[in-house]
């Protein structure tokens, strides 16, 4: 399983992270970070007062391997 994970910066300077499972792998990385530079523009996530995703900081790949035992 692969899913995208990006760090932000919060209003406060705090670190927060947002991912989303099973991306597309098609887009080059200006364009992934065009996108979730578009979070920054939402005002919808914020927590005590404090904007979540403020800035981006960076985005990588994770890929997770199951194997089953039994």
């Amino acid at each position: 399983m692969k899913k995208l994970v990006s760090v932000y910066k919060t209003s406060g300077g705090r670190s927060q992270t947002w991912s989303y499972q099973n991306p597309g792998e098609g887009k080059a990385p200006e364009d992934i970070q065009a996108i979730l530079e578009k979070m920054t523009l939402l005002n919808l996530f914020e927590k005590d007062g404090e904007k979540l995703y403020n800035q981006v900081v960076g985005a990588k790949y994770i890929e997770t391997v199951e194997t089953v035992i039994f």
